[in-house]
């Protein structure tokens, strides 16, 4: 594993000067989509579902009190090996046109964030750890054959006593064949629920 401070580091060096917030959900996603990936982690370190998303405690003192963050001298990223570098440019590369409320809000709607704040208000603090295997889970879907994916969301939905209509379910299987676009399938959805 590597240590959490030269992946900070790496994803400066690609980003460039960046908010600490938006360093801070680039971490949770290296280490998300690493997960899914690789079945590893990148870091070792605890990511807490604080209230404005996923935060790692031992980055976030090194940053507290800052609006912008251009280097990390506490870390250096030629000490990561290649697998770690390609995965860290990859993510940076996949959420580069986000800004870090964008993040921060994405991060609310995903399932390792809500799954550790489960019970909590929005503006209630918490240092809860994000869970690796929900974490593994989560990213892991969005990288699955689309029959596979289907089933684990509406397993997912179950879990919070949910039921997806079959026919949610049909327009689901059309977009992961091919044979209809996501934006087609809303349409669709939204046509069918205002009834015309």
């Amino acid at each position: 594993m590597a240590d959490v401070h030269d992946v900070a580091a790496a994803i400066l060096a690609e980003t460039g000067p960046d908010s600490p917030m938006r360093l801070q959900k680039l971490l949770y996603y290296v280490q998300g989509w690493h997960l899914a990936m690789s079945g590893k982690p990148v870091f070792p370190d605890r990511i807490e579902a604080w209230r404005a998303g996923p935060v790692v405690p031992e980055v976030y003192k090194h940053h507290e009190g800052k609006r912008e963050v251009a280097c990390w001298d506490e870390g250096d990223p030629d000490r990561l090996d290649a697998e770690y570098r390609e995965t860290i440019r990859w993510v940076v590369a996949r959420y580069e046109g986000f800004d870090r409320h964008q993040l921060s809000a994405m991060t609310h709607d995903e399932e390792p964030w809500r799954v550790a704040r489960a019970g909590l208000s929005d503006d209630e603090p918490s240092s809860r750890p994000l869970s690796p295997k929900v974490m593994a889970d989560y990213f892991g879907r969005l990288i699955c054959d689309p029959d596979t994916a289907i089933r684990e969301a509406k397993a997912s939905a179950r879990l919070e006593g949910l039921e997806i209509p079959e026919d949610t379910m049909a327009l689901a299987r059309a977009v992961g064949a091919g044979q209809l676009t996501t934006e087609e399938a809303i349409a669709r959805q939204i046509r069918e629920i205002v009834g015309r």
